[in-house]
């Protein structure tokens, strides 16, 4: 974030400064006001591209195991703009490396969900997926698991078979997919 402010800075000052050498390349008699509101201008306009940016950014660095299955758009006031074109904040991404079967639950899938958001740590969170029920449940250290591997008292999250992280994990690791 610290970076995202020296380089707007520095980006609002070197618009400036190309107005400047225009200005007084071409001899144009600018009225004082505008090289700061230029450097504003330049500022905004990176800080834009920058807040834009760092979704693209971030997906094109990811390996190719990990699927992004959700996104999310951002709209606030203090940035009027996003309501005309939304930005994505956050993510819901696959890792397929960590996907892994038990071959006596049928349609059961063990798969880490990424869940990414601008200025934040990422969070990784096990989740098991019921591809035949269309349902996941969220595994967490205390979680206990019966002698088939299925968790006791579990509260299963209905999502539905068109749920994206559901859709997703089922497609590629379900015995029904293969």
């Amino acid at each position: 974030m610290f970076l995202g402010y020296v380089g707007a800075i520095a980006g609002g000052i070197s618009l400036a400064a190309v107005l400047l050498i225009i200005s007084k390349t071409f001899r144009l008699k600018l009225p004082r006001w505008m090289y700061p509101a230029t450097a504003g201008l330049g500022m905004l306009l990176l800080t834009i591209h920058i807040e834009y940016g760092w979704y693209d950014q971030v997906v094109s660095n990811l390996p190719e195991d990990i699927e992004v299955v959700q996104t999310f758009d951002y709209s606030v006031a203090y940035q009027p703009w996003t309501y005309l074109v939304p930005r994505v904040n956050r993510f819901v991404a696959i890792d397929h490396t960590t996907a892994r079967t038990n071959p006596d639950l049928d349609n059961m899938v063990l798969v880490d969900v990424i869940l990414m958001e601008r200025f934040s740590a990422a969070l990784i969170a096990t989740n098991m997926i019921n591809c035949e029920a269309g349902e996941r449940f969220l595994l967490g250290d205390d979680t206990e698991m019966d002698e088939n591997g299925m968790p006791v008292d579990a509260n299963w999250t209905q999502a539905g078979l068109d749920d994206p992280l559901i859709a997703a994990t089922c497609a590629r690791h379900s015995p029904q997919s293969s």
